[in-house]
């Protein structure tokens, strides 16, 4: 038997900046305020902490599943932006000067008896 497996994305928490625009995949741009050339950022964006629900209105007892969470954190100065900054140095325009951090949970598995 072929098993077909669809992805389903859903936005469960983000800023309350976010939150008031009109739902949309460009919540995934969270901004950046990375001044590379002092290393430095404001924290004036995104949240200190995200809570929230999910019911998963598709949810199929029959059906196997899987759910999990990524989180994308605000853009910081990488290494060499703190590098360029100590030393006194220039980067050449290759050299990436922010990061932005990520992280995914362990899934949660269903699989029906």
């Amino acid at each position: 038997m072929k098993r077909l497996l669809a992805l389903l994305l859903v936005l469960v928490a983000c800023t309350p900046a976010l939150a008031a625009k009109k739902p949309s995949y460009t919540y995934f741009r969270v901004g950046n305020t990375v001044d590379a050339k002092n290393a430095s950022y404001a924290n004036t964006i995104g949240a200190p902490t995200l809570v929230g629900t999910f019911r998963d209105s598709t949810f199929d007892a029959k059906q196997p599943a899987f759910w999990y969470v990524r989180v994308l954190e605000i853009p910081t100065p990488r290494w060499t932006a703190y590098d360029a900054k100590r030393y006194g140095v220039k980067m050449t325009p290759d050299v990436p000067m922010t990061t932005q951090e990520r992280a995914v949970t362990s899934p949660i598995w269903y699989t029906p008896r």
